[in-house]
């Protein structure tokens, strides 16, 4: 795998977690309620308004209310989460294949083997990103 898709990769976390650390950081949760999304610290205030309105408040359709809870499972606190555990996979791909050379029941080391299925993942995870410009079409997996 090349240097190119893992820098590739940290630029699309880096967008993510600065994104997410704009709309609240850890502090920001979201809850869905009808057609608005609220943040979890306000939800019992019946006074403040949602921070985002999908539709109607009041009347509003199962297709709004739908596109409303979409949205609050993208929580700037969740979209962290997953940047963390994102970039925690890069560095499993990036460290140094050291300590100790354990082998599997058939005689291989088993690091190389972990190796190869990191970068399947990491390959997968780009994917999602394949419409960005700087994607490469030859990190598909």
């Amino acid at each position: 795998m090349s240097a190119a898709l893992i820098a590739f990769l940290r630029a699309r976390l880096d967008e993510r977690e600065a994104a997410a650390a704009a709309a609240g950081g850890t502090s920001e949760s979201w809850l869905a309620w009808g057609t608005g999304i609220y943040s979890a610290a306000s939800a019992d205030d019946d006074d403040v308004p949602p921070l985002v309105t999908i539709g109607p408040e009041v009347g509003g359709s199962d297709e709004d209310a739908a596109r409303a809870a979409h949205i609050a499972l993208h929580d700037p606190a969740q979209v962290l989460r997953e940047v963390e555990a994102t970039r925690g996979l890069l560095e499993r791909y990036t460290a140094p294949e050291t300590g100790e050379r354990r082998t599997d029941a058939l005689g291989r080391y088993v690091a190389s083997t972990q190796r190869m299925a990191v970068e399947m993942a990491v390959r997968h995870l780009a994917q999602a990103y394949a419409r960005h410009p700087d994607y490469q079409p030859e990190w598909r997996p």
